[in-house]
């Protein structure tokens, strides 16, 4: 830690400055971020000094992780951002300029730069470098934390204090922080797509992109299957013996699969909602995406006569950006609640029943994810390891959350640190959060082909075209919740001769799969739309090569 104090002096400022270069540059911050951080401390201090009414302003330098950033504290009359900014913008009659300048701002100062007034204290936080390891560390250690508490309270506690733990404690704060996801993931992927669509100046390029997006992700979905066939191929578990352990367990997940069918014909039809409101309340994904889509379309083709129209979708997905930001910040909380809760319910003999269906499934998710990287080399032509190093707090995001579509927004902010154009991964990750599951499809052709052994189903090329078939199309309209692969399993099997009742058998251990088979899902999402950001040349390669 580096602490300086100063008076407020215009003076000092250039000593400052030069005192900071110094510390940060030993910190081994990039060139660009010190230039950055310099320029917004200039501008603070020179606000701080004009406020003061105190003999002295502390300035602190320091970090954890990794991490590095400056605190500015001095006694004075109150500021904030909007205030520096207007001392920035220029004249009324300058609309243009002044919008080009405030967009400036936003983009240099960022959410890096907080202000806050306490008790006559101007305080000031500028974050100048973000830990790669930070993020990871916080949701690591939540994780194992929530494990070490769900194991503690089921074997040194008695069951009903464990139970009503769990019910009380882990399960609201869970239940809270999803059903706010939920809340907020509908008029988020609306109010993205829209915007990306209207923002869309040539629509044959944006159909063009489109086409391209969609026929990647069912060319991925197809390389899921047949990764899933190969790795059950060289991991053929399934003991006959399992299959008197069928049991009854499983009656809500078969009573839920009579509501979803896989029929082509009626997918299709059903991406037109008949009216505005449901799509919303039920969280459909392809009708929010449908009716995005005529919004940004009719707000492009009006843009220039009803400029309006284009500024309000924007403001509103910026506004739905913001509280979706709000709202994942607890996240460390919340995969603590997650794992206690699911290791306290979790029964040991269900562990040792099929455990050996876990590995090999992850087994199958890895192999998916070095299939993406030798994609982005082959199609992209971008070093796929950067990929993974800059899009990793993403994916530790979604399989903590065990659902693609709470985890959209966390893909989102990823993709934007890569450089990917917001054109792009506005439409294709809402989008691919619906119809590409990749790791759903590595999942379901290993829990088939398994259940098949265990029933002494010999598996034929006709029947693992029937499998492989079933899973394309449900892959597309797989509820995008935790669990809902389990509603697919029973849909699917009995197209074998597997009774449905048959997902009990993997009822226990499925949130340990269903939790990295949303990584991969989400995984997938991002590497098709950075490969056609890239051949669009809507990926900044230069901001995709910058060092965390």
């Amino acid at each position: 830690m580096k602490n300086m104090s100063i008076t407020p002096d215009i003076s000092e400022i250039s000593g400052v400055i030069d005192s900071l270069r110094d510390v940060l540059n030993r910190k081994k911050v990039p060139q660009k971020e010190i230039a950055r951080t310099l320029l917004v401390a200039e501008d603070v201090l020179v606000k701080m000094i004009q406020n003061a009414t105190g003999d002295k302003i502390d300035i602190f330098v320091g970090g954890i992780l990794g991490s590095v950033e400056i605190r500015l504290v001095a006694k004075g009359k109150k500021f904030d951002t909007l205030d520096i900014e207007k001392n920035l913008l220029l004249e009324e009659g300058n609309e243009e300029i002044n919008s080009v300048i405030h967009n400036l701002i936003e983009k240099l100062y960022g959410e890096r730069f907080v202000v806050q007034n306490e008790h006559g204290k101007n305080k000031v936080l500028i974050a100048t470098k973000k830990s790669q390891f930070f993020g990871l560390f916080v949701t690591l250690f939540a994780l194992f934390a929530g494990i070490g508490t769900g194991l503690i309270l089921q074997n040194f506690f008695p069951s009903t204090v464990s139970k009503s733990v769990s019910d009380n404690v882990f399960s609201p704060i869970y239940t809270v922080f999803m059903n706010a996801l939920k809340m907020i993931v509908a008029p988020l992927v609306f109010c993205s797509v829209a915007s990306s669509i209207a923002d869309f100046g040539d629509l044959k390029a944006l159909g063009r992109i489109a086409f391209k997006i969609v026929l990647i992700y069912l060319f991925t979905s197809f390389l899921a299957i047949c990764t899933g066939y190969a790795t059950f191929s060289i991991f053929p578990i399934g003991n006959e013996n399992l299959s008197a352990l069928v049991s009854d367990a499983a009656a809500s997940t078969v009573a839920k699969s009579q509501n979803i069918n896989i029929s082509i014909k009626d997918t299709l039809i059903g991406i037109i909602p008949n009216n505005i409101i449901t799509p919303f309340q039920k969280s459909d994904m392809l009708q929010l995406i449908f009716m995005a889509v005529v919004l940004g379309l009719g707000a492009s083709s009006l843009s220039k006569k009803y400029p309006q129209i284009k500024i309000g979708i924007s403001i509103a997905n910026r506004l739905f950006s913001k509280i979706t930001a709000v709202i994942v910040s607890f996240i460390p909380l919340i995969v603590f609640c997650a794992m206690a809760k699911m290791m306290v319910s979790m029964k040991f003999e269900n562990l040792l029943d099929v455990f050996v269906w876990v590995p090999v499934v992850y087994a199958g998710d890895v192999l998916m994810i070095c299939v993406y990287l030798v994609l982005l080399f082959v199609f992209a032509r971008i070093n796929p390891f950067k990929f993974l190093g800059k899009y990793y707090p993403a994916m530790i995001s979604a399989f903590t959350l065990a659902a693609s579509n709470p985890a959209l927004p966390f893909s989102l902010k990823q993709c934007d640190e890569m450089g990917v154009s917001r054109r792009v991964s506005s439409f294709s990750l809402p989008l691919g959060a619906t119809i590409n599951m990749d790791g759903s499809c590595v999942s379901l052709i290993i829990t088939s082909l398994f259940m098949a052994k265990i029933f002494g189903i010999p598996i034929t090329s006709d029947i693992f075209l029937k499998l492989a078939l079933a899973i394309m199309v449900l892959s597309v309209g797989s509820p995008g919740v935790p669990g809902g692969n389990l509603v697919c399993i029973t849909l699917i099997i009995p197209q074998i001769g597997i009774p449905a009742e048959a997902v009990s058998l993997v009822m226990g251990l499925y949130p340990l799969v269903g939790m990295m088979q949303t990584c991969v899902n989400v995984t997938g999402d991002a590497v098709v739309t950075t490969i056609v950001a890239k051949q669009e040349k809507l990926l900044d390669m230069e901001k995709y090569n910058r060092k965390r």
